[in-house]
C-alpha cells in the first residue's frame, strides 16, 4: 500500500495517539502527534501537512466542545485549505452539527 501525505494529531489521551499512530502507520507518509493544543499553531506553520485530526476536548471534566472548536478556528486561521476532521469520546449531536458548521 502506498503511503499518502502527512497527518497531525491533536489529543490529550496518549493511549488514543499511540493507537491512531498504530492504525494509521500504513497510510500516511509522517505522522505528528500532540498530547496538548498550546504548540498547535507552531506545528501548523509547518508545511507539508495533508490533514489534521482534532480531539474537542482537552481539559478534564469538560465535555461541550468548546476547546476543539476553538482551536478548529485557530487551525482555519492558519491553514485556511488544510482538512480537518474532529473527534470526541462523547456523542453530542448538536456538537457534530456545531463542528460542520464552523469548519
Amino acid at each position: 500500500m502506498k503511503k499518502n501525505g502527512n497527518i497531525l494529531i491533536v489529543d490529550d489521551n496518549r493511549g488514543v495517539l499511540a493507537a491512531l499512530q498504530l492504525l494509521l502507520k500504513p497510510h500516511f507518509e509522517r505522522i505528528a502527534t500532540l498530547a496538548s493544543p498550546a504548540s498547535l499553531p507552531a506545528m501548523l506553520r509547518e508545511d507539508g501537512w495533508s490533514v489534521l485530526l482534532l480531539d474537542m476536548n482537552f481539559t478534564s471534566g469538560i465535555n461541550n466542545g468548546n476547546e476543539g472548536l476553538y482551536w478548529l478556528h485557530e487551525a482555519k486561521r492558519l491553514r485556511p485549505d488544510l482538512p480537518v476532521v474532529l473527534f470526541t469520546a462523547y456523542a453530542d449531536i448538536d456538537l457534530a452539527v456545531r463542528g460542520i458548521k464552523e469548519g
